[in-house]
C-alpha cells in the first residue's frame, strides 16, 4: 500500500544558517539596547536567541564582530528605505523633510531599537574602540549628508532661508531626531506619538524657514 505519511521537509542548511544569524542579531539588538553593550554577554545573547553559546561563536568570533554586523544591518534597515523614497519623490524639499521626520517618528514608535542602537553605541563606544566609533560616525555622516542635500535644494528653490550654514542646520536636524528618539524611549507610555511627531515637524520646518530677528 502507498505510504501516505506526510514527510517533514528538511530546511536547507543555507536557510537554517540565515535564520540562526538573524536570531542572534535580533537577540543582540534587544539586549544591547535594553542592558547596554558592556552588560551583555555572549551567553546572554545565546540564551535569548534560543541557541547555544557555541552556535553564536560559530557565526561571530566575538561580541565586537557581532556588534559590527548588527550596526551594518540596522543602518541598512533604518536608512535605505527612506533615502530611496526621498530620492525618487518628485516633491518639494519641504515635503522631503516631512517624509524624513515622519519616517523616524514611525520607526521610533514601531521599532525603536533600530535607531536607538546607534545613539547608545555612539555614547558607549566614544573614544574606546576607534573602528566602532568610526562606523557609527560614518552612519551619522550619511544622515547628515542626506539632510544637507535636501536643505541645499530647498534653498535653491527658495523654500528655506540661508541665514545659517547648511552643515550646521543638518547637524541640528540630526540632533533633534536623536532627541526625539531618546524622549520616546524614556517616556513613550506618557507621550502621544502623533503629537510628538507633529511637534518635531513644526520645530524643524520653523527652523529652516524662519528668518532670525
Amino acid at each position: 500500500m502507498p505510504d501516505n505519511t506526510v514527510k517533514k521537509q528538511r530546511v536547507p542548511n543555507a536557510e537554517r544558517r540565515r535564520a540562526s544569524i538573524r536570531s542572534v542579531l535580533d537577540s543582540a539588538l534587544t539586549l544591547f539596547v535594553t542592558n547596554g553593550y558592556d552588560a551583555t554577554s555572549m551567553d546572554d545573547i545565546a540564551g535569548n536567541a534560543g541557541l547555544t553559546k557555541g552556535a553564536v561563536y560559530f557565526y561571530f568570533k566575538d561580541k565586537l564582530s557581532l556588534l559590527h554586523a548588527l550596526l551594518e544591518r540596522t543602518e541598512a534597515e533604518l536608512f535605505d528605505p527612506i533615502f530611496e523614497r526621498i530620492r525618487a519623490a518628485d516633491v518639494s524639499a519641504t515635503e522631503r523633510i516631512i517624509m524624513l521626520t515622519n519616517w523616524f517618528s514611525r520607526v521610533g514608535a514601531e521599532r525603536p531599537e533600530l535607531p536607538l542602537l546607534h545613539v547608545l553605541v555612539s555614547l558607549q563606544m566614544h573614544q574606546r574602540d576607534n573602528v566602532v566609533e568610526q562606523r557609527v560616525a560614518n552612519t551619522y555622516r550619511r544622515l547628515h549628508d542626506e539632510i544637507a542635500t535636501i536643505i541645499s535644494d530647498g534653498r535653491d528653490r527658495g523654500e528655506f532661508s540661508a541665514d545659517v550654514p547648511v552643515k550646521e542646520q543638518a547637524a541640528v536636524f540630526a540632533s533633534l531626531i536623536d532627541g526625539l528618539l531618546l524622549e520616546w524611549h524614556r517616556w513613550g507610555e506618557r507621550l502621544d506619538g502623533r503629537a510628538l511627531a507633529a511637534s518635531a515637524r513644526r520645530f524643524i520646518l520653523h527652523g529652516l524657514t524662519a528668518t532670525p530677528a
